[in-house]
């Protein structure tokens, strides 16, 4: 089972000015103020860097636990779940016109699942992921 958070590097470069960084997807790079809000700016980059990463066809770039020094910051699950799909088609070379044709959908219906470029409604991204064998699973943590 792979979790999709990702790891971040938060430096602190003056009395109000934190910079966050992704080891793993240096195109996500953002700051603020404060931590708090340099927090929440993180899971936006995050997102907006693996949805890129989806647009230009890529697959995403498989999450690890963080290190020492280093703090989780989770993608949002509608986005997760795109790139779980987006992954396993690559994996196993399945097209657009083939997961179509199982789903029966369009073509441009899944491409618009897989590609970042627009929203998308979760539960079709979970219908595909259940076609291949995949699923979703949601947890929740208390602080």
């Amino acid at each position: 089972m792979r979790t999709w958070t990702y790891p971040a590097v938060v430096e602190q470069r003056g009395e109000q000015d934190f910079v966050v960084t992704f080891p793993d997807i240096p195109e996500a790079v953002t700051g603020a103020g404060s931590l708090t809000e340099a927090m929440s700016n993180a899971e936006d980059a995050l997102n907006e860097a693996i949805l890129e990463y989806l647009a230009r066809g890529l697959g995403a770039p498989s999450p690890r636990a963080a290190r020492e020094g280093e703090s989780d910051i989770v993608l949002d699950p509608v986005t997760a779940s795109r790139a779980a799909l987006a992954n396993i088609m690559r994996e196993r070379k399945i097209t657009n016109v083939a997961l179509a044709a199982r789903l029966g959908k369009s073509e441009g219906a899944i491409r618009r699942l897989t590609d970042g470029s627009s929203k998308v409604k979760i539960d079709t991204v979970i219908e595909a992921l259940k076609l291949l064998g995949g699923r979703a699973i949601l947890s929740d943590e208390a602080d």
